[in-house]
């Protein structure tokens, strides 16, 4: 569902000072990176949720925090102290939903490991999503929203905003969501573009989807068998967007990215765009940009963006391809 993000610039010394002794040293380094301004709160929060799956020991430590920086001065260390207000008044905000992660983190069937064959990893994902959307929607979609309708609608607007500065939102334009999840995106989609489809591996999924934006007139809505995009006619979408789905894929197999590239450059028109947030959960933007690159050279797409993390509230990698024209023969 999500991962320990990169390290980023080592902490000042005022950052330290704050987060001295912190224990464990995991959430220390976690509290680092949030204070110096590398993740933001609600990724910091998530971070720390996950190490410890206890909502209680990340409040403790954001409470250690919150005290010794009560001493600092506001004038001299005003971006530092604001940064310290965001994160304690965040964990204030959302302790239930904190405690409600936690409970998802100590009963998830996730799994870092590679599976073992594609079946097995697709038939995994369908029951891992199955079982966290009934948990939590938001959460099931993005742990960093700490199961707040709100957070995720800032987070869902973040990401449409640089979709929309990419060129990617416009009303003569067919958008694909693979991975749609619970519909966030293609709810916000759907008045801007002339039609959207979503498909997801999970039919639960699917189920909240519907219930989202199903009635709306140009959605598309489908439950898929994870394997491809077999449902969707080839030179189709104008864009194929896919947030936080690669990792899950990647994890079911090679091969199975190999397909779903080649599968978006068949769905996709010539000069079609596809958009990924999160290629893997390995924490090595390098590899991950030099993955992407061999795979759009294999499957036809010339690279835009590679590996940049464009939005404020998320540490989502990002990475914009576009769709070659087929070669001309002569």
């Amino acid at each position: 569902m999500a991962h320990i993000g990169f390290a980023g610039e080592p902490p000042s010394p005022a950052v330290r000072r704050l987060t001295a002794g912190i224990a464990p040293s995991t959430l220390q380094e976690i509290l680092n990176r949030c204070l110096s301004g590398t993740v933001s709160p609600a990724v910091a929060l998530m971070q720390m949720l996950i190490d410890t799956e206890d909502a209680s020991a990340v409040r403790a430590a954001v409470d250690e925090v919150t005290g010794r920086a009560a001493t600092l001065s506001r004038a001299s260390d005003s971006i530092l102290r604001d940064r310290v207000d965001d994160l304690t008044q965040l964990v204030v905000e959302n302790e239930p939903g904190c405690e409600r992660i936690a409970e998802m983190l100590q009963g998830t069937m996730d799994s870092p490991e590679p599976a073992r064959t594609v079946e097995e990893g697709i038939a995994f994902c369908e029951r891992l999503f199955d079982w966290s959307v009934q948990q939590s929607e938001e959460a099931s979609v993005a742990l960093y929203s700490l199961g707040s309708p709100q957070l995720l609608e800032r987070a869902t607007m973040e990401i449409m905003a640089e979709l929309e500065q990419w060129g990617r939102v416009s009303n003569d334009h067919s958008v694909l969501d693979i991975g749609c999840g619970i519909g966030r995106l293609v709810q916000k989609l759907a008045p801007y573009v002339r039609e959207v489809s979503g498909i997801d591996v999970s039919k639960r999924m699917i189920d909240a989807a519907v219930r989202r934006c199903g009635s709306l007139p140009n959605v598309h809505l489908l439950k898929g068998t994870g394997h491809d995009l077999h449902e969707f006619a080839g030179a189709t979408f104008d864009t194929a967007i896919a947030v936080d789905t690669f990792p899950y894929l990647r994890q079911s197999g090679a091969a199975l990215v190999e397909t779903y590239f080649m599968e978006a450059a068949r769905v996709l028109k010539p000069g079609g765009e596809l958009v990924i947030f999160n290629y893997s959960y390995l924490g090595d933007d390098e590899a991950d940009a030099a993955e992407v690159a061999a795979l759009a050279r294999d499957h036809g797409f010339d690279v835009l963006v590679s590996a940049i993390r464009p939005l404020a509230m998320w540490d989502g990698l990002a990475f914009r391809l576009r769709r070659r024209p087929p070669a001309v023969s002569s």
